[in-house]
């Protein structure tokens, strides 16, 4: 009987060992194949430029290739729910800027789907500086410039933004406020379309991020009248912030953040977390890849990225309900 249950235990042991070597081997393993992005804007803009940089970078980490995808429309909802219902292995992930998982779930009562239940933090990525950007023969050269232009041209003027309930419809629609000129919104699916619109006149301003006009600039078929931030840009020296301006409820960024679908393993999670801090901590990219465009690292843990999201849900709510920005 002692010998019976000797092999027994040795059974047993050889069992556990057996499957911790598994479980071992399944932490070590991933990625094993390439690794799919999903971003919910439209192609150029200044998300998928961030993507597709981040996406560059975290491949020669992990050593597969990231493959970018653009599904633009219903204000990232349905990039979003995509990623939502796609298998939680970490091989699909959601790249999105803070409208994503801040800014719908307030506007929105019954969204498609729910950020808590549907989605799992991955990490921050970085803060970007948003900009009131206008044609480069634009006449006027400042705010308070453009405030006496609107109000002495009468007629349908329109502003550009990349959907309702977005950062640049809410610094659009505080804009209207504070200075009492009337203009029209009008929602698009991602920056570059809103930029086409604005070099072609049909609005008259819009608020992008440094990336998605760099080229514009250069050129001289953009210019910027103020900036979001507590400091003026270091790419931007000359331009006012929008508090120096005077118009502080405009004084609003956006931030990135990589999600993964729900149920995705914490080993996974983790390893997509740390593997991203490496990039973030990287001086060349930082230097070279967002501190020019007006960007910022957020280096941050997965349950440290839900904790800030919560806390700047409650922050976005009470901006929201005093400037008065509603979605139909």
């Amino acid at each position: 009987m002692r010998f019976k249950g000797f092999v027994i235990s040795v059974a047993a042991a050889f069992v556990s060992f057996f499957c911790a070597t598994l479980m071992v081997s399944a932490q070590t393993a991933y990625p094993e194949k390439p690794i799919r992005i999903i971003v919910p804007y439209a192609a150029g803009g200044a998300t998928d430029i961030m993507s597709r940089r981040m996406g560059q970078r975290l491949s020669e980490i992990l050593g597969q290739p990231v493959v970018v995808e653009n599904r633009s429309g219903g204000n990232t909802v349905i990039g979003t729910v995509a990623v939502s219902k796609a298998p939680p292995d970490g091989y699909i992930l959601l790249f999105t800027t803070d409208t994503t998982f801040i800014l719908n779930p307030i506007f929105y009562q019954k969204p498609a789907y729910d950020i808590k239940r549907d989605l799992t933090p991955v990490s921050p990525v970085a803060y970007t500086a948003l900009l009131l950007a206008v044609r480069g023969d634009f006449p006027p050269n400042s705010m308070k410039e453009m405030v006496s232009y609107i109000k002495n041209h009468k007629g349908e003027l329109a502003y550009g933004s990349v959907g309702a309930g977005s950062q640049p419809h809410i610094m659009g629609e505080a804009f209207t406020r504070t200075s009492g000129a009337n203009l029209i919104h009008v929602p698009y699916k991602g920056s570059n379309p809103a930029i086409n619109d604005l070099l072609g006149g049909q609005i008259i301003f819009a608020v992008p991020a440094i990336p998605t006009i760099q080229g514009h600039l250069n050129a001289g078929t953009l210019k910027v009248l103020g900036v979001s931030g507590t400091k003026r840009l270091a790419a931007l020296p000359d331009v006012p912030t929008f508090v120096e301006a005077g118009f502080d409820d405009m004084n609003l960024g956006a931030w990135y953040g990589i999600f993964a679908p729900a149920g995705t393993p914490r080993n996974v999670v983790d390893k997509l977390n740390d593997a991203v801090k490496k990039v973030l901590v990287d001086r060349d990219f930082v230097e070279n890849s967002l501190s020019p465009q007006g960007m910022t690292p957020m280096i941050a843990s997965p349950k440290e990225m839900e904790a800030l999201v919560q806390s700047e849900t409650e922050r976005m709510r009470l901006l929201i309900e005093r400037v008065g920005v509603k979605v139909e």
